[in-house]
């Protein structure tokens, strides 16, 4: 019995020698490895890079003169995150109205500002922008009551608001509102209205 006993331990440990061994743990992923991946993976988002586009539309301008008239806006920006694009307008804008002689004449403002564009929703966007700009303003009245054509200089800031109307790949079709104030020496000229714009992204 006794010999019996000590083969049968003596199995025992043989089998827990051979056992398998515990499973290793998994490693800890590299946070750093994470983000090299990351950074390879092509973006979704429909705003990358550099981007630039136009707008075209109606305008009013008060001070110095009010008119009606158009204007025209050139953009180009480049994207800073998904939702901020850092921006580069240049603009001007044509006001229109009679001198003494009843005859038609046309005043301008003419801008260049820096800023940015921000979209608070998948479509809808607003804007803010500094910078410089120039009054011209053709047959006006000087402080001796003479009429005169004069250029004005002074600084300028603008704010707007958009939405995105359609897209096609990279072209989206969108509506805008803004107004860009130009303030001098003689004070205030402020152009507002409504512009159609593409933008290429």
């Amino acid at each position: 019995m006794k010999v019996a006993a000590i083969a049968l331990v003596a199995i025992a440990a043989m089998r827990i020698a051979h056992a398998d061994p515990a499973p290793a743990k998994e490693p800890t992923p590299d946070p750093a490895a994470e983000r090299a991946a990351d950074a390879n993976l092509e973006s979704v988002e429909h705003r990358r890079g550099i981007v630039f586009g136009g707008a075209l539309g109606a305008s009013v301008t008060i001070g110095g003169g009010t008119g009606t008239g158009g204007d025209l806006a050139l953009k180009i920006g480049h994207v800073a995150t998904p939702k901020t694009v850092i921006t580069f307008m240049f603009g001007g804008s044509a006001q229109f109205h009679k001198n003494l002689m009843k005859d038609l004449v046309a005043n301008a403002t003419t801008y260049a500002l820096a800023g940015a564009q921000y979209w608070v929703g998948p479509s809808l966007w607003v804007s803010l922008g500094v910078g410089g700009g120039i009054y011209h303003c053709n047959s006006c009245l000087n402080s001796a009551g003479q009429t005169v054509n004069t250029k004005r200089t002074g600084v300028a800031g603008g704010v707007g608001a958009g939405i995105d109307l359609a897209r096609w790949r990279g072209v989206v079709l969108g509506l805008e509102i803004y107004s860009v104030s130009v303030l001098d020496r003689d004070g205030l000229v402020m152009t507002s209205g409504m512009s159609l714009g593409l933008a290429f992204d």
